[in-house]
């Protein structure tokens, strides 16, 4: 399609097609840049095999993987400082994603409702037209009718491609937040020397502890049978 086209397509909608342009614009600018931030990057399940050997050494850790691990492993090292960083983290990483969608998906609903104004306007052109009369009534309802009906058309496909990729951004932005807490356990495990599963003391299950309750109670009794010597 042509420039020319192009221009005859939003001349033909009214000045509300100019809106659904500049709608368009915004929402698809923004959904891609924001889809490109949680697609790029190896802060994602298949690089987790390597998360481990960087954060025993956090030179060699690459990507937004590798800033996370350095920023949250420097100055001091303990527990809580290490989760205060975690969640600095998120505001930077999570809430970013989540700001930008929210975003998206108020422009995703405001285009169908632009799209609806444009159809009323376009239909209070042919009222007035079928209302003036003379032999230019046929092309005034035409061209009123025509408003209305591109502009719905025009906002509704604007509307549901980004319907869909709001999905995909939830989703992604839910696995972004999903892997740094994975991050977070592994950094506090590392630090805290709890790698080992033999070094965490098992707790003994509910069998268990009622067999143990029956020997005690059975030696109990083995006692209080055996003869008093004098």
């Amino acid at each position: 399609m042509t420039g020319v086209k192009i221009l005859e397509v939003l001349q033909s909608g009214g000045w509300t097609m100019y809106l659904l342009a500049i709608i368009a614009v915004i929402l698809y600018s923004s959904a891609f840049d924001v889809l490109y931030f949680v697609l790029h990057g190896n802060l994602r399940e298949k690089s987790m095999p390597k998360w481990r050997e960087w954060i025993k050494r956090p030179g060699r850790a690459e990507g937004r993987v590798g800033e996370i691990i350095r920023y949250a492993t420097g100055g001091r090292r303990d527990e809580k400082s290490i989760r205060h960083r975690f969640d600095e983290v998120r505001q930077t990483v999570i809430a970013r994603v989540s700001h930008r969608l929210v975003f998206m998906r108020t422009l995703v609903a405001a285009a169908p409702l632009a799209g609806l104004l444009g159809t009323v306007i376009g239909m209070l052109t042919t009222f007035e037209g079928l209302s003036q009369g003379g032999g230019e009534t046929m092309g005034v309802v035409a061209g009123g009718i025509k408003e209305a009906l591109i502009t719905t058309q025009t906002g509704l496909l604007i509307a549901l491609p980004g319907v869909f990729i709001a999905l995909i951004i939830g989703r992604q932005r839910d696995a972004l937040d999903a892997c740094i807490s994975r991050l977070e356990s592994m950094i506090l495990l590392s630090l805290g020397g709890l790698d080992a599963p033999e070094s965490t003391p098992s707790t003994p299950s509910m069998p268990e502890r009622l067999e143990e309750a029956e020997e005690e109670g059975e030696e109990e009794e083995e006692h209080a049978l055996q003869p008093v010597t004098a």
